[in-house]
């Protein structure tokens, strides 16, 4: 009996200590696969050292942007991390690429230090330009803790013009 309780006791701090401390969301991979004419992102994940990995490269804006550029996010999580994911139901609203970039400066400075010649507030249309991103950690405190689980997360975003899709990437995103 004592032995069956001391079980039950270890398994409910472990499952406290693992709910605290909470799962850490790192980079897996980032793929391009329609809209390099538009814009081109040459991202590359890589090790940083031996507990994270960073993002690093250029996005190449090769035409102007507006407000007619929509951009739209979609979620998927895989449980067992095998690729097979599932579409998550978090909504989130569409914007324009200025109003996207906006909000991105106004609401989340802290999480986009390592991205530059971002355009400031306020610009629109976005001229063409080179953005640099520099070994740029997927910022965990951005995702509230009741979401992130283990498993695969990949982040789809398409961009429409016009209702055409003319740009979409995804990223993945490992919880552990």
């Amino acid at each position: 009996m004592f032995h069956l309780l001391a079980v039950t006791i270890v398994l409910m701090l472990t499952l406290f200590c693992h709910e605290t401390v909470g799962v850490s969301l790192s980079i897996d991979s980032f793929e391009q696969t329609l809209g390099q004419d538009i814009m081109e992102m040459d991202l590359r994940v890589r090790k940083f050292n031996r507990t994270s990995t960073v993002i690093n490269g250029t996005i190449h804006l090769r035409q102007e942007a507006t407000n007619a550029l929509q951009f739209n996010l979609d979620i998927f999580y895989s449980r067992l991390g095998n690729q097979q994911f599932n579409h998550m139901p978090l909504k989130l609203p569409t914007a324009g690429a200025c109003d996207f970039v906006d909000n991105l400066k106004r609401n989340y400075p802290e999480h986009i230090r390592n991205v530059f010649n971002l355009p400031e507030i306020g610009e629109c249309p976005i001229s063409p330009r080179d953005v640099y991103i520099l070994d740029a950690e997927f910022p965990n405190e951005a995702i509230p803790p009741a979401i992130a689980r283990e498993g695969l997360w990949k982040a789809v975003m398409r961009c429409f013009i016009k209702g055409k899709e003319r740009v979409t990437y995804a990223i993945t995103l490992k919880g552990s």
